[in-house]
């Protein structure tokens, strides 16, 4: 009978009321504040990868060349410029690294919608340096 008059009241049989003040009291607060910190984990998930990607390519120069998508099937990967290749992946795993830390931080700061415009941002960037052609996206990188 008690659980039924709180369903009544609450609307949800997991939440108590405090009959003396008449607050709502509940038991899911934590599962709520675990479930906005879910952006925040995925953007520390994702800074923390993109920053080994980064260091990788960093250290490894020219021979990074061969971990970036779609290099290997060229026709003759040996006209383009392997250094300049492994830079510039090096320099946008840090950007994504960067991006995604600054929303990592301030969503567990602020508000956790922050890390969601974070994850934003970061799919936009993403998404506007991806290319299906692997000719089409390393032209710029050929030796003349």
């Amino acid at each position: 009978m008690h659980r039924i008059h709180h369903f009544f009241v609450s609307g949800n049989p997991k939440m108590k009321i405090n009959v003396k003040n008449q607050k709502v009291v509940s038991k899911c607060i934590i599962k709520v504040v675990i479930i906005m910190n879910v952006g925040y984990a995925a953007c520390i998930i994702l800074a923390v990868f993109f920053l080994i990607l980064g260091i990788m390519f960093a250290l490894l120069k020219e021979k990074g060349a061969q971990f970036v998508s779609g290099f290997r099937i060229l026709n003759h990967p040996e006209k383009y410029d392997k250094a300049n290749i492994s830079r510039d992946m090096r320099n946008q795993c840090f950007i994504y690294f960067v991006i995604l830390s600054i929303g990592a931080i301030l969503s567990y700061f602020l508000s956790a919608y922050i890390a969601l415009t974070a994850l934003l941002v970061w799919l936009i960037i993403f998404f506007h340096n991806f290319n299906l052609d692997a000719e089409k996206a390393f032209e710029k990188y050929l030796i003349h």
